[in-house]
């Protein structure tokens, strides 16, 4: 399905437009509203706000945190993506022309109203799908813009005043034009997106379509248009529906749905012309000639890949009249030619419209279509006839057209190529995505499927990869299971209907089994009990206004000239005008059926007697203050029961009289009410002096007014930048007392910026010292070099190192950084690092160093950490060697689990002397000692081990332990039978 005309065609090759207007207050209102709006949205949204002209917005930054759509500052000449936000740049006035946006100056003087001029000056074409959403802000800007779109078809939604900071700018355009939806932002967001996804209308001026009185009416039509064509057109997008439905009532002059309801279902030729409205294809020859361009280039590409004998297959869903299709024939020939490969080329054509289709299976077109084709493109495909040209067999032969319903009708398979342009827009948003899954089956892996501009993949983005983003060209990646696509897409199982509607409006199976001509005589069969059976009754207002007629009502009623009135009473027949009248004022004020005395009237010439009984409605949303008044015909021989009078003529007469005098007073007092308007206007001529005299203040108000707007803006968005350095503070304050390093920040005049607090015994620091000068303060730390370490750091340089002596003989390492505070400005940043525990390791190394003992010092679980000199070089020295002699890697140095070498030694006390480190180590034993033999090559040598706990080893924390070996040779002799004993079981290895 396509549009009717250029004009409604080019609206809908564009998304839809949201303009949302704010001011004063206006940032939160944004925030609420942009965090609820989730894609796909198929709408671009264009943000105006009340801007100083030279000051930067952070608007985009400030929105991006609330918004999950890309937001971005306007600039001139960009056309309108969906799901994008737009931002007004500052100094402009913005309007959109020739579907893209441009700017003008901003005025210096007067007042500038940026939401009036966007919306008053936007094409009508664009209006219907086009959405006003006015928020918080003061003034009236937006009121006058919201009118003329809401008078030229668009749809207008204002903050609920009471949720908004500052509520004149709702406010006025409530009180301008007729609102489609006054809600706060966060429902206002839902409600956009339900209309831009065609989820929700609107009828002509009234409200929305949720509206219950509607639903009815529009399910009927539904229904018979499903009996009479079998297209269920609930799954459609509603404002599209309803604009062309508005066509057909406005033709007919018809006012309500629920009269053209009854019109449609009782009239074969209008459910036709309905039907037609509805159904209008427009299409050409290469429409948009370069997205073909993509088209064919991915098709040369597909046929390389392809085998020769492999048939090409392709699909045009919805082909209107066939030309799409004819252009994909020629295409697919045109590429064939370009490589030089011939496989058998078969389109396959599908359109719900069987109109539509007969046209493309003729192959016949009027001579202005070929204006889209080239002159060769013409005179290999077409034969030319008087006024028209015909497709030549060759090409007709290879294009086959069938009758096909995307929403029901099982899918073709095994397609290379589908098509399906500027259909899916129509569909509502569940409804594309149903479409799009069928689509999916059809294609075969890495086939090609090509959308319209304003088409989206949605949900099966994932499954597809983009070949040509800017005219929605894909190659599918992951096919759809079979199963999976009977059990969820089958053959004529529609998908949910759109929220926000009764089930019935979803398009119902059982429904639809039932429908056509029986269903039809079943309307016709009640239509004729009712005339035949049913007395005349009429629905009245409290208003005495006429709401419906039921039964041959045409027989009492009547219109008299002048102007159309809806008066029930007056539409009656003087007499039994006021018996029904006081019938109905009796069951309004006595809330319960009243009869009235029959009476006799004279009807066409001929003696009636008649009977009124009034009916009041149950009291409910809609029947509030309703008459059901039945006019019942009585037989002349039906004589009056027993508790009812007839009335003579001389009650008749009176109450017609009565029914006279009340006119009189009406006209009486329209009269008197005249004259008050007269006086009141002689009161107005007087004002209007003063009003003159207000006016140039009030203009100058405005101008004010205007600027104030501004600068809340601008505050708004510095407060939030406020916020922002804030938490940045916050954390740079953590992090420099999570560190404890002495830091100080200094400006470029070495003032003090920032200390932390362990610099303020190193500096004698308070908090009133923040400003002065670095050179004020008594440094207890010997740096006579500070000034001029910071200046240089101020100038340039990058690091500046240097190690100092504290007051208590702490060493300090003291680090000097420049960076910028912006702009040319720099800062400078002096940290001091106490490095003293660095060099008492440096001077605890150095003393063991020169101990003659072999020292090492053990972790908890017996790893050497570290050793002193003669421990390395009694390790060096006495290392294994390999098989030619060059010494191995020493097995004791750090790092070395110092329990496994004692482990792996032969020496027979070795297995004792690792228990008892063991539970050293483990913080069992105070400390373990041992005098054992270590014999060199050319003598014999005895050592004395003793190892002893860290701090907290002895206590059970096992921390630790400091092992020595001291050489007692010289002064060592063992006794007789210890060394008979050693020698026995003496061994290389020894611990």
């Amino acid at each position: 399905m396509a549009d009717d005309g250029a004009t409604e065609e080019a609206a809908t090759a564009m998304p839809w437009i949201v303009v949302v207007g704010a001011s004063a207050g206006g940032l939160e209102a944004l925030q609420r509203y942009f965090e609820a709006i989730t894609p796909p949205t198929q709408a671009a949204f264009v943000i105006i706000q009340h801007l100083a002209p030279d000051h930067r917005s952070m608007m985009p930054e400030l929105l991006s945190r609330h918004c999950c759509l890309p937001v971005h500052q306007a600039e001139a000449g960009e056309g309108l993506l969906a799901d994008r936000v737009y931002l007004m740049p500052p100094g402009v006035l913005m309007t959109l022309e020739r579907e893209q946006l441009a700017f003008a100056p901003r005025p210096r003087h007067g007042v500038s109203l940026p939401i009036d001029q966007f919306l008053s000056t936007l094409d009508a074409a664009l209006a219907p799908r086009t959405l006003a959403v006015i928020l918080s802000g003061s003034g009236s800007d937006g009121s006058q813009g919201a009118r003329v779109l809401r008078d030229s078809g668009g749809y207008v939604m204002a903050q609920q005043p009471d949720t908004a900071r500052f509520d004149s700018m709702p406010r006025n355009a409530i009180a301008a034009t007729r609102i489609d939806a006054v809600l706060p932002p966060t429902e206002l967001a839902d409600r956009t997106l339900r209309i831009t996804r065609g989820e929700c209308g609107r009828l002509g001026d009234g409200g929305l379509i949720d509206a219950p009185s509607t639903r009815p009416a529009l399910q009927r039509l539904f229904d018979t248009l499903r009996g009479h064509c079998g297209i269920d057109f609930s799954h459609y997008k509603l404002p599209t529906m309803m604009r062309r439905i508005e066509r057909r009532m406005a033709a007919l002059a018809l006012a309500s749905m629920s009269d053209y309801a009854d019109r449609v279902q009782g009239s074969i030729e209008e459910c036709e012309a309905l039907r037609q409205e509805l159904l209008i294809p427009v299409t050409s020859f290469f429409r948009d000639a370069t997205a073909w361009e993509a088209l064919s280039d991915a098709l040369r590409q597909l046929l390389r890949q392809r085998a020769d004998n492999a048939p090409l297959r392709i699909w045009s869903a919805g082909c209107a009249t066939g030309e799409e299709a004819y252009t994909l024939a020629m295409l697919a020939l045109e590429a064939c030619q370009a490589e030089q490969r011939w496989p058998g080329i078969k389109v396959f054509a599908s359109d719900v419209d069987t109109r539509s289709l007969a046209q493309a299976g003729s192959g016949s077109y009027p001579a202005g279509a070929g204006d889209g084709l080239s002159a060769p493109r013409l005179a290999q495909h077409f034969v030319r006839q008087d006024e028209r040209i015909t497709v030549r067999p060759e090409l007709r032969q290879m294009v086959l057209f069938a009758r096909h319903n995307l929403m029901e009708d099982a899918p073709f398979t095994r397609m290379d190529l589908v098509v399906c342009r500027n259909t899916l827009i129509y569909f509502q948003a569940d409804a594309q995505e149903h479409v799009m899954r069928r689509l999916q089956y059809a294609l075969n892996p890495g086939g090609l499927l090509m959308l319209g501009s304003s088409e989206s993949l949605g949900a099966l983005q994932p499954d597809f990869q983009v070949v040509d983003g800017l005219h929605k060209l894909y190659r599918l990646m992951r096919p759809v299971l079979i199963t999976q696509t009977l059990r969820e897409f089958g053959p004529r199982q529609a998908p949910a209907g759109p929220r926000g509607l009764p089930p019935r409006l979803r398009g119902s199976g059982e429904r639809t089994a039932r429908v056509g001509s029986g269903a039809t005589a079943v309307d016709l069969a009640q239509q004729a009990l009712m005339q035949a059976y049913v007395p005349v009754s009429l629905l009245i207002t409290a208003q005495r206004q006429l709401l419906h007629a039921w039964g041959p009502a045409e027989r009492f009623l009547r219109v008299s000239g002048g102007q159309p009135n809806l008066d029930a009473i007056r539409l009656l027949p003087p007499r039994l005008g006021a018996v029904v009248g006081n019938a109905v004022q009796r069951a309004l004020r006595e809330r319960q059926p009243c009869t009235a005395p029959p009476l006799w009237m004279e009807l066409d010439g001929r003696e009636l007697r008649v009977r009124v009984v009034a009916r009041p409605l149950p009291a409910s949303e809609e029947g509030q203050g309703c008459v059901l008044a039945s006019i019942e015909t009585l037989p002349d021989d039906d004589g009056p029961r027993a508790h009812e009078r007839p009335l003579d003529s001389a009650e008749l007469d009176r109450l017609a009289g009565l029914e006279r005098e009340l006119s009189d007073t009406r006209l009486t007092l329209q009269g008197s009410i005249e004259e008050l308007e007269a006086a009141n206007e002689e009161l107005q001529a007087a004002n209007e002096e003063l009003m003159s005299s207000n006016e140039e203040l009030q203009s100058t108000n405005e101008e004010l007014q205007s600027v104030n707007e501004e600068l809340y803006t601008v505050n708004a968005e510095y407060n939030a930048k406020l916020d922002l350095v804030n938490a940045l503070n916050a954390d740079l304050e953590g992090m420099s007392q999570a560190t404890g390093i002495a830091t100080l920040f200094v400006d470029p005049a070495l003032a003090l910026v920032r200390f932390t607090p362990e610099a303020q015994p190193l500096f004698r620091l308070r908090r009133e010292d923040v400003g002065r000068h670095i050179g004020d303060f008594n440094c207890q730390i010997d740096y006579p070099e500070l000034v001029g370490d910071l200046t240089r750091a101020l100038a340039g340089e990058s690091l500046i190192e240097r190690e100092l002596m504290g007051p208590q003989g702490q060493r300090h390492l003291a680090r000097v950084v420049g960076y910028a505070e912006g702009g040319a400005r720099r800062r400078a940043v002096l940290s001091l690092v106490d490095v003293s525990r660095l060099h008492d390791a440096r001077r605890l190394q150095r003393l063991i160093d020169s101990l003659p003992q072999h020292i090492a010092v053990l972790d908890r679980l017996g790893t050497i950490t570290q050793v002193n000199r003669a421990w390395r070089a009694f390790a060096q020295a006495n290392a294994a060697c390999d098989a030619e002699g060059r010494p191995l890697e020493a097995h004791t140095e750090i790092g070395v689990n110092y329990l496994g070498v004692v482990a792996r030694s032969t020496t027979p006390d070795a297995g004792q002397v690792l228990l008892q480190l063991q539970q050293l180590l483990a913080g069992q034993r105070d400390r373990v000692e041992l005098i054992y033999p270590c014999d060199a090559p050319d003598e014999p040598r005895w050592f004395a081990l003793q190892a002893l706990p860290l701090d907290g080893a002895a206590h059970g924390e096992g921390s630790g332990a400091v092992v020595s070996h001291l050489d007692i040779t010289r002064w060592y002799r063992p006794s007789p039978a210890s060394a008979a004993a050693l020698d026995a079981d003496s061994g290389p290895d020894r611990p």
